[in-house]
């Protein structure tokens, strides 16, 4: 019996990718993700359903107080009690025309959760994984509290996956900018203001953007400004997926040349970056999908998957992606039997693990069955 060349190529290739993307077509695979997704709603209703009970960690009566209400973009999308990010720990002045004297209990609501590694997958991510902030855009009179978290949680990185209305002052449909025009400062607090630092907007698909954030009361030999990275992803649709996985291949890759970047400035301390922030109009089907697709590639990452396909040339940001080191991963291989680490080869399926723990942490993270697959595929892609 004799194969084609081509026949031969597509089988090696297919041997080279993780199991649990090797469905044999296109349709067994939508088939079967259809299928898991079903079961991962199942799982949803019945946390939904717990939630009703006051005491319940899926509880979120917290949000719905008259205090509280007006603070959520969608009344039915709202945090957990469990990982809700609490914000203002400590009395700073909310109004800097006021002075610095009058000092009033900052408000600890915020529409956002702490997404964290999945138990399971734990060995099989660095001790230092930085988990995500899943939220909705930033409301008119919302953006000040988020600038205070963003500050409070150590935040580097900001990924933005709507396009938003340039009126900041004005509620519109789905989001507005929260952020400050190209050289501006914004003093959101007496002790919180932010910078940006371009010099220029741009209207590009995809859009990095780059600011500073500090307390203009702390001394900034100790309290340095911090260097944040806002990536305004503005061509993914609300419900929906990007045509192809390109930009957001581009987005994975540059957001770690940068963090790579900013740790080349002081090589000898290793830099804590904080958790990333994420955003989308509601902060759960977008923003989901984002938060399972970065934490599968960083698994792979980790346990040295030795195809990853390197950063395309026509990215925006400057980056060079390094192989993995063939020696390094039959090291990490040989590991994985007695530290329970990721096997690539194995049918796991990391994508379902991943999604089926960031749901405990925030409702409807990754919306539909579509953005569902969308995960399996850029991985796939990243693989190729």
């Amino acid at each position: 019996m004799s194969f084609s060349r081509s026949s031969t190529s597509a089988s090696s290739a297919t041997a080279r990718l993780p199991g649990f993307l090797r469905p044999e077509n296109a349709s067994s695979r939508v088939e079967a993700h259809n299928k898991l997704f079903s079961q991962l709603n199942q799982l949803e209703a019945s946390r939904l359903q717990a939630g009703r009970v006051q005491n319940s960690p899926f509880t979120t009566a917290h949000a719905l107080l008259p205090s509280t209400r007006d603070l959520n973009r969608y009344a039915d999308i709202l945090p957990y009690k469990h990982t809700q990010v609490v914000v203002g720990t400590s009395t700073v002045s909310t109004d800097v025309t006021t002075a610095a004297t009058s000092q009033q209990p900052t408000q600890t609501y915020i529409n956002a959760n702490r997404i964290s590694a999945p138990l399971t997958l734990q060995s099989s991510l660095p001790k230092d994984f930085p988990g995500y902030i899943a939220t909705q855009a930033p409301l008119p009179h919302t953006q000040a509290r988020f600038w205070r978290m963003v500050y409070e949680q150590n935040v580097h990185v900001i990924v933005c996956l709507t396009a938003v209305s340039p009126v900041r002052v004005m509620r519109s449909m789905k989001a507005e900018q929260y952020w400050p025009q190209p050289g501006w400062t914004d003093p959101f607090f007496l002790d919180l203001h932010v910078k940006n630092l371009d010099a220029t907007d741009q209207q590009d698909v995809v859009v990095y953007r780059h600011f500073e954030v500090w307390n203009p009361q702390l001394d900034p030999a100790t309290a340095p400004k911090r260097q944040v990275l806002l990536v305004h992803y503005q061509g993914w649709p609300d419900h929906g997926v990007p045509e192809d996985t390109k930009d957001l291949r581009d987005i994975l890759y540059s957001i770690r040349a940068w963090k790579a970047e900013q740790q080349s400035l002081d090589p000898s301390k290793k830099k804590d970056f904080g958790p990333i922030v994420v955003n989308c109009s509601a902060g759960c089907g977008r923003t989901g999908t984002f938060c399972v697709v970065d934490t599968a590639l960083s698994v792979l990452e980790y346990i040295g998957y030795p195809y990853l396909r390197a950063l395309s040339s026509n990215s925006n940001m400057n980056t060079t992606v390094k192989g993995i080191d063939q020696a390094q991963s039959l090291e990490l291989q040989e590991q994985k039997a007695l530290n329970g680490v990721y096997d690539w080869h194995s049918d796991r399926d990391i994508i379902y693990e991943i999604l089926s723990s960031f749901r405990q942490d925030r409702m409807l993270m990754v919306q539909t069955a579509t953005q569902y697959s969308f995960c399996y595929q850029v991985i796939r892609d990243l693989c190729q």
